[in-house]
């Protein structure tokens, strides 16, 4: 009938008091081609789990800091074409889930710009450095090929006629076939022009 010493004390704290919702939520880009580049951003109850929810789908997580709350989750796949309408929450320790918060419309678009056209038909010329005219999606990035070669010499297409004009660096007496490919600002690149076959003569 001998009765040890009592235990030390366990303290149990119960908590059922789910995390404020996360607040300040934005994103790096309202529409991009790749959802695995894209960063949402915002604050949380410091040290809670941040998951990204597409629908019911959970498709990313994180951490909250712990001491500021702040956080960064990135989408872990890539999704069709679309507006999403993605979701956040924050898990505390115990389990808790907040509200869900929302993020702001992001558009996944990975159409490729219409294919440029060059619309100059000069054949031969004594100008070293030939200037093309042509069309493209408005407002794309137009860049100049050399026989195939990228030349890095780039110009925007008009944001309502898609009208371009671009010059080529100082080219030899010879042959060549100019072409352009149109990058969009998500940076889907179209299929390559039609060639416009060149040559330069100036003896």
């Amino acid at each position: 009938g001998n009765r040890s010493a009592y235990s030390d004390d366990l303290s149990i704290t119960f908590d059922n008091t789910p995390p404020a919702a996360p607040a300040l939520v934005a994103t790096s880009a309202s529409v991009t081609n790749d959802l695995t580049t894209l960063s949402i951003t915002g604050t949380a109850e410091a040290g809670t789990s941040i998951t990204l929810f597409n629908g019911d789908a959970e498709i990313g997580t994180a951490t909250a800091d712990e001491t500021t709350g702040a956080f960064t989750i990135t989408p872990e796949s890539e999704l069709p074409e679309g507006n999403y309408n993605f979701t956040v929450t924050a898990t505390d320790t115990a389990g808790n889930i907040s509200a869900a918060a929302s993020v702001p419309v992001i558009e996944v678009d990975t159409t490729a710009p219409i294919q440029p056209s060059i619309t100059t038909t000069t054949s031969l010329t004594n100008d070293s450095t030939p200037t093309i005219e042509g069309i493209a999606e408005s407002g794309s990035t137009v860049t100049l090929f050399v026989n195939g070669v990228t030349t890095g010499l780039t110009t925007t297409a008009d944001e309502i006629t898609g009208v371009y004009t671009i010059t080529s660096s100082a080219l030899d007496d010879g042959d060549y076939s100019l072409t352009v490919t149109a990058t969009d600002a998500q940076g889907n690149i179209s299929t390559i022009s039609n060639s416009l076959s060149i040559t330069i003569f100036n003896s």
